[in-house]
């Protein structure tokens, strides 16, 4: 039988998850990592730190680097890693099993082994064979799910995907007959805003377009990449006075139709192309999750659908998360459409302003590890807590 993990491992593990959440939107399509180094008996911190931004210094150079700067030496001492330490080159920064090894640390506990094939294990033996006392699976189901954007893009090679949308008390996503109105309160918007800024790519269907007009950038909030805008728009419907193609300046925008529909209308895909937008043929929303990952390196992808896309998503299996704002107000009017059904399990709630958020993880989902509030979830907590900033963060969500 094997015995329970020491309270310490769990304790240091925990802050480094924690740390790690604080790359979110900056590392992808690399995974968020944190790392903690501790005196050899557990009780003080001598250094810690997080993979900060895509191409910068990983969790393991960042935490030595903060120990040096405090001046407390590595040496003996244990490092707690999320993440197994990477040991190939073919990268942008150096690999960190040697800073470990030449830091002379005594041990290091690991949450999960990377599923990158160049590593996969590799890291952990090079560790081993240098002397250094590994402990491995330390909160695994914890650490992969903090990295599960990471393993969608990896291993499934498809983003992860979140879907996200408002309704009302009475379940109800729009107006009357499917008339635009503002469902949810400033505060919610605010969140749906940074969650636009960390995600890779925001993606609605072509009647989100037509009968919103949406600009779909994040607004008013921090954002460390450059927006791009999915639709899918089968029968390429899109207006060329859309918002989205007179803001192609500002950001870039993606329009997947039918290889029928491209050929039909040669004109308006030049037109689109001229503009400054990508067309591309997408027979299937597998086809389409597939090349944004593979193409345009997307790991994490937030759909805004209306009921009808939501619903093809959640039958189709390819929703991985859900994030519901409910307002407390009801609409009241039998002809305004309908939000379409969550199975998934609900992980955490929470009052944001009068609304009530709501995230939801699909436990079918090949990236599904443990029932853990996501980093977003835990930010946007964090967010909650702070005052806004100044600017146009209450800005209408469109």
């Amino acid at each position: 039988m094997t015995a329970p993990l020491p309270d310490t491992h769990r304790h240091w593990m925990r802050r480094a998850i924690r740390l790690a959440m604080n790359g979110r939107g900056r590392v992808e399509p690399n995974p968020m990592v944190g790392c903690v180094v501790t005196s050899a008996d557990g009780t003080r911190v001598l250094g810690e730190g997080f993979h900060e931004r895509f191409g910068g210094p990983h969790a393991e150079p960042n935490a030595l680097a903060a120990c040096a700067a405090a001046g407390a030496s590595p040496a003996g001492a244990t490092a707690y890693v999320t993440l197994e330490p990477c040991c190939h080159t073919n990268k942008k920064t150096p690999p960190c099993v040697p800073r470990l090894i030449e830091a002379k640390v005594a041990r290091v506990v690991v949450g999960c082994v990377d599923p990158d094939p160049n590593v996969d294990g590799r890291g952990v033996r090079q560790l081993r064979e240098a002397g250094i006392d590994v402990v491995t699976g330390v909160l695994e189901a914890e650490c992969k799910q903090l990295i599960a954007p990471f393993v969608a893009h990896t291993v499934h090679r498809r983003p992860y995907v979140t879907l996200k949308w408002a309704e009302t008390s009475d379940g109800k996503v729009a107006g009357p007959g499917g008339r635009r109105v503002q469902i949810s309160g400033p505060e919610s918007q605010r969140l749906v805003h940074q969650l636009r800024a960390r995600s890779g790519a925001v993606l609605v269907g072509i009647n989100t377009v037509l009968a919103d007009d949406p600009l779909l950038t994040p607004r008013g909030v921090e954002s460390a990449r450059p927006s791009l805008r999915v639709v899918l728009d089968r029968r390429l419907r899109i207006p060329l006075q859309s918002r989205l193609v007179r803001s192609l300046n500002e950001a870039a925008l993606i329009v997947g139709t039918t290889a029928a529909a491209a050929a039909s209308a040669p004109d308006k895909v030049a037109a689109l192309r001229a503009a400054g937008a990508v067309v591309l043929e997408w027979e299937r929303l597998e086809t389409a999750l597939f090349e944004l990952a593979d193409v345009a390196g997307i790991a994490h992808l937030l759909v805004e659908p209306g009921p009808t896309l939501a619903q093809s998503f959640i039958e189709r299996g390819l929703a991985d998360r859900v994030w519901l704002f409910r307002s407390p107000d009801a609409m009241n009017d039998p002809s305004a459409p309908a939000a379409a059904r969550v199975p998934y399990t609900p992980i955490a709630e929470m009052s944001v302003g009068r609304d009530n958020l709501t995230e939801y993880l699909n436990p079918a989902s090949p990236v599904y590890f443990a029932p853990e509030p996501s980093a977003d979830w835990v930010l946007a907590a964090a967010a909650l807590a702070a005052p806004a900033p100044a600017g146009d963060e209450n800005a209408p969500v469109q």
